[in-house]
């Protein structure tokens, strides 16, 4: 099967998607205001969107503060360590029960 090319629009958001789902833009939150300071961005420096492009915006505008993002985590104090767990006793195996007889002609089971 040959990839089809993509129409402009087509290329526009497949970049835009590319962009926000690479993990290194994980702070970008998708908003108007974000996004619109990022197509302002890109048209004020005469760059087509691409994911590269947007990821040149993304940090250029997140080091102006000029965009919402998410907040980094804080870090957590360390922890005690934790006592290791008491290793699996072996367990015995189990024992078949024996087998029962079927009732033949005329014969009752007497238990």
């Amino acid at each position: 099967m040959e990839q089809e090319e993509l129409t402009a629009e087509e290329a526009h958001y497949a970049a835009m998607e590319e962009f926000v789902c690479a993990t290194e833009n994980i702070r970008f939150v998708e908003s108007r205001e974000n996004w619109r300071a990022m197509t302002a961005f890109l048209n004020n420096h005469n760059l087509e969107v691409t994911a590269d492009n947007l990821r040149f915006a993304f940090l250029a505008l997140s080091r102006d503060e000029l965009l919402d993002l998410l907040p980094l985590g804080h870090l957590a104090p360390p922890q005690p360590p934790q006592p290791e767990a008491p290793a699996p006793t072996a367990q015995p195996s189990p024992v078949a029960a024996p087998a029962r007889r079927a009732a033949v002609d005329g014969e009752t089971d007497s238990r």
